[in-house]
């Protein structure tokens, strides 16, 4: 805040007093310094002149509250300080002559430095500010401004100064030019604050003033033409050349205030509209403050370094959330190209958003996702900042090293990547490029897919940053390159397609064909020669079914089952489940593999019941239930068929499995109301007061099967279940899951009690920060 002191008062009589005493001793027959050299005779006439002009400078011209005071309180005093000097002048050139004029110059400059205190230059700098301010409102408003502009300045000064543009590269804006109005107006005229410090607690004031000189067009040319005055009065006065300091804070101040305007505004062009604002006042100043022979543009060179210089400082710092609002952001950026690349200051901008990305993204709050979505932004961003790539690779550096440390990142990688709403997707649909692992560097790229605009890198990019030797890459392309091989993109995409295809009840994969076929697209046909198997297998598993059925048709069976045959050795490995299937489960399936071995003689299918699902139709007195449970838990509910209350420790038995996984089974029917706990570990089924009997029946939906035997395909996979694997060897595996997820209970307890309410994605994260190895899911925390 530039603020203006207190003045003492001193009444406009008082004034106008002072300056007829100065005049009065003109008179030659009051010379006291009559017959003494050029330059005492100087000396003694300054020294009269030196108290009078000490005491109308520190006369109080306005209150310091109203903007309008400061213009008009200033011109006044400069009007009465020109006075003084006319004075000087006369009695002056009596005294030395047309020779000798260069002395009495020199006494008035000496005289001018002693009596303009910083009291009155911060006054002179106020009223620049405010009559800048209230030229450019004007202009910004009323597009007529330009024509009181052009009639109010000497057009050979402006012609000398386009002259001088042409030598030193000076932009120098035409006042007579009609497409400087078209380029100077906001696109939103509603703005009221272009010009305006908003810290400074005159801001209403100038409002008002800048409000009642826009609001009419004889208003603003008579603002304008004070204005002038007042400028040529500092020529007059000779005060430019002691006060250019101050009069470049107040260019300095206004162009601040303008860059400040443009904060998170992203959407817009914002640099050339500036630069020709600023242009238009630094030319009007040197215009006005200098004469044809010595037009210099001054103004204009100092304001337009300020303005990039203080415009890319605002964008730097805003750098971090436009990389968050890309694309929405792409006009700042190409701001902020404009900018770094006059003042070369690419590399510190670098630095900066590095520094601000570790601060407000690489930490443990920040999910996985969050930071890999911020990651392709930067991509994306810093490419168009800096073709070269050289301000990628700082920013980079840190991300991958830390995406390198989280265990999800390859897993949030693949399902972005197979995600159709995704960016991540359009680039493993172009086909660009088959990604290679036989490069030196790590991963590198076909190169008959490259960018053909080829441009040499800086010397300072050649041989230090791998990114920008990748600069053709595409965003997957940079995202695998985090690690050395992409063979781990693979084995993870390999895991999702055999959930994906494990999920499928009506063997229907179209999606995953065509997911497959752009996987092979950039990462090989040899990658990818597990999730063909997969694929095939989902079509031999339904022509087996069609046959299956087409057998129990003719035999007139019912065959509810319908199963996924997988290869054991080209799928994950699969979690077995050791429990006594009920008779009616067990009768089918013998059924089902009586028919596929006819079918195929050499091989014998072993179940996988932790991957498969029933879809039970419970029958209670007062209610019918349909629920989707896995086979392990519709065992339990059979269980009760035979006897509806049980201890855990008879279930446990009648199932010849663990009670810790009897327990969790239980659990399920439990919070459905359909199974109800009497005493301590003691069951019942819940039924109405009248009922004497259950009735449950199963329709089973496709259980995983996996075929083994001689020559057989073999092959592994998994799925999400309840937890525990149950029964014999399985103990100690369901003790060890049981214990891992009373830690987890006991951890998020403890966070949730130190942070409050947070997201399970956040909690989520977080375990997997600090309890790492343990595969804990959203429905594990949920359960």
């Amino acid at each position: 805040m530039y603020a203006c002191s207190s003045f003492n008062t001193l009444s406009e009589d008082d004034i106008q007093r002072i300056v007829q005493q100065i005049k009065a001793r003109a008179n030659p027959a009051d010379m006291p310094w009559a017959g003494l050299s050029v330059e005492k005779a100087i000396d003694s006439l300054a020294a009269e002149y030196r108290s009078e002009l000490q005491q109308l400078c520190t006369a109080e011209r306005i209150d310091g509250s109203a903007a309008s005071d400061v213009f008009h309180g200033f011109l006044h005093f400069l009007q009465s300080l020109n006075s003084v000097f006319c004075s000087y002048s006369e009695r002056a050139s009596r005294i030395c002559g047309a020779e000798q004029r260069i002395i009495g110059d020199m006494a008035w400059n000496a005289l001018i430095y002693q009596v303009l205190d910083a009291r009155v230059l911060m006054w002179m700098e106020e009223w620049l500010y405010v009559s800048l301010s209230c030229v450019l409102h004007c202009v910004v408003r009323q597009p007529s401004t330009i024509a009181h502009l052009n009639s109010a300045i000497d057009s050979g000064i402006v012609a000398r100064l386009q002259q001088i543009h042409r030598d030193t590269g000076a932009v120098v804006v035409g006042f007579g030019d009609p497409a400087i109005a078209q380029l100077l107006v906001s696109e939103d005229n509603t703005e009221s604050d272009d010009t305006l410090d908003s810290s400074d607690p005159m801001q209403s004031e100038r409002h008002k003033l800048f409000a009642r000189v826009a609001r009419d067009p004889h208003q603003i040319g008579l603002f304008i033409n004070d204005f002038a005055s007042g400028c040529q009065l500092l020529v007059t006065l000779r005060i430019v050349a002691y006060a250019s300091r101050t009069l470049s804070n107040a260019v300095d101040r206004l162009v601040d205030a303008n860059v400040q305007r443009q904060a998170n505004r992203w959407d817009t062009p914002c640099l050339d509209q500036l630069l020709t604002r600023v242009r238009l006042v630094a030319t009007m100043l040197d215009a006005l403050l200098c004469s044809p022979a010595t037009a210099q543009p001054f103004f204009l060179g100092h304001a337009e370094s300020r303005l990039y210089i203080k415009f890319s400082e605002l964008r730097v710092s805003e750098l971090f959330g436009i990389i968050i609002d890309y694309p929405d952001s792409r006009l700042a950026i190409a701001d902020l190209r404009a900018c770094v690349v006059r003042l070369r200051t690419m590399r510190q901008m670098a630095h900066s958003l590095r520094n601000a990305i570790q601060q407000r993204l690489l930490h443990p709050g920040a999910t996985t996702s969050d930071i890999l979505t911020q990651y392709i932004s930067a991509i994306r961003c810093l490419r168009l900042l800096d073709p070269s790539s050289t301000v990628l690779e700082i920013v980079a550096r840190p991300i991958r090293s830390y995406l390198r440390s989280r265990e999800d990142t390859v897993s949030c990688i693949v399902q972005d990547m197979v995600s159709e709403e995704s960016e991540l997707f359009e680039d493993l649909a172009s086909g660009n490029g088959v990604i290679m692992d036989n490069g030196a560097e790590g991963v590198v790229y076909d190169e008959d897919y490259a960018d053909k605009s080829w441009e040499p890198l800086p010397i300072e990019a050649k041989n230090i940053y791998l990114t920008a030797q990748r600069r053709d890459a595409d965003v997957l392309s940079l995202l695998v390159s985090i690690y050395e091989t992409k063979d781990v993109f693979v084995q993870e995409f390999e895991r999702h397609l055999a959930q994906r295809l494990l999920a499928c009840t009506d063997y229907s994969a179209e999606r995953e064909i065509r997911q497959v076929e752009m996987m092979k697209l950039r990462f090989g046909d040899r990658a990818l020669e597990k999730c063909e198997v997969m694929l095939k297998d989902v079509a031999d598993s339904k022509r087996t079914d069609q046959h299956v059925s087409e057998t129990s048709q003719e035999k007139q069976w019912d065959m509810p089952l319908h199963a996924l045959i997988v290869s054991r050795q080209f799928w994950s490995t699969m979690p077995k489940e050791q429990f006594v299937v009920p008779h009616e489960m067990a009768d089918m399936r013998n059924k089902y593999a009586g028919m596929y071995e006819s079918l195929r003689p050499a091989r014998k299918l072993e179940w996988r019941d932790a991957l498969g699902s029933v879809t039970l139709r419970i029958e209670l007195a007062d209610r019918t239930l349909s629920v989707p449970a896995k086979p392990a838990q519709a065992a339990v509910l059979f269980a009760f068929q035979e006897t509806p209350a049980m201890t855990l420790t008879e279930l446990a038995q009648k199932m010849e499995c663990s009670e810790e996984f009897v327990l969790s089974r239980v659990r399920f029917w439990q919070t459905r109301g359909v199974v109800r706990e009497t005493d301590a570990n003691v069951f019942e089924v819940v039924e109405a007061e009248d009922s004497s009997r259950n009735n449950v029946t199963g329709h089973m939906s496709r259980p995983a099967a996996v075929s083994s035997g001689a020559g057989s395909d073999q092959g592994e996979d998994y799925d999400d279940d309840e937890g525990d694997s149950g029964g014999g060897g399985a103990t100690s595996a369901s003790n060890a899951r049981t214990e891992a997820l009373r830690v987890h209970f006991n951890f998020v307890e403890g966070i949730l009690r130190n942070f409050g309410p947070l997201p399970l994605d956040r909690i989520l994260s977080m375990l997997g920060m600090f309890l790492p190895g343990e595969n804990t899911t959203a429905e594990d925390l949920r359960s």
